[in-house]
């Protein structure tokens, strides 16, 4: 019961969830998960991640899944940051995570893998590792619209998750984008 309680403090911070590498870190072995999955004690929403039962669900449930599934230098990329902060309507069946690492396994269905820079500056919105919004408007240019992506940068700076230095530059490199060559 003591290896049971110190996997749930580990889960406390990260949406109940806790990763296999993170578990055998911790001397807990795959029989043991097996053995806690069998009695209920614990999910496995995703291939090498596992999530405490007891644990409320949250809306951002699906993000933290995604990201925690990739791996541990991952973080929440384009788009998909834009939807965790419901800044702009986006395609829900598609998760858009970043990692600098190259991934082999399988991730999970609608689980989109991105490369990242090595050195990119991550941060944690609602608790989920992700890029930081400005840079996150700017690399969803493909996929989203330039009209939503300022809108989506308005209503940022409106909630604080970008400064004016920030909106000038997002703002600036979409209209640069979008004006014809």
């Amino acid at each position: 019961m003591k290896q049971f309680d110190a996997f749930q403090d580990l889960a406390e911070g990260n949406f109940g969830l806790v990763t296999y590498a993170q578990a055998k870190s911790m001397g807990i072995g795959i029989r043991e998960l097996n053995k806690w999955l069998t009695k209920g004690w614990i999910e496995r929403p995703a291939r090498g991640v596992y999530r405490v039962s007891r644990f409320p669900s949250s809306e951002c449930d699906p993000y933290a899944i995604a990201v925690e599934s990739v791996g541990r230098d991952a973080y929440l990329h384009g788009e998909s940051v834009l939807a965790l902060l419901h800044l702009v309507p986006t395609n829900p069946t598609w998760i858009y995570v970043a990692t600098p690492r190259r991934v082999r396994r399988k991730v999970g269905d609608g689980i989109v893998v991105v490369k990242g820079g090595a050195g990119e500056k991550t941060t944690n919105y609602l608790g989920v590792r992700s890029q930081f919004l400005a840079d996150a408007l700017v690399a969803c240019g493909a996929t989203v619209r330039g009209d939503r992506r300022i809108r989506a940068a308005e209503e940022g700076l409106r909630q604080g998750y970008l400064d004016k230095g920030e909106f000038a530059r997002v703002t600036k490199e979409v209209e640069h984008a979008q004006a014809p060559t």
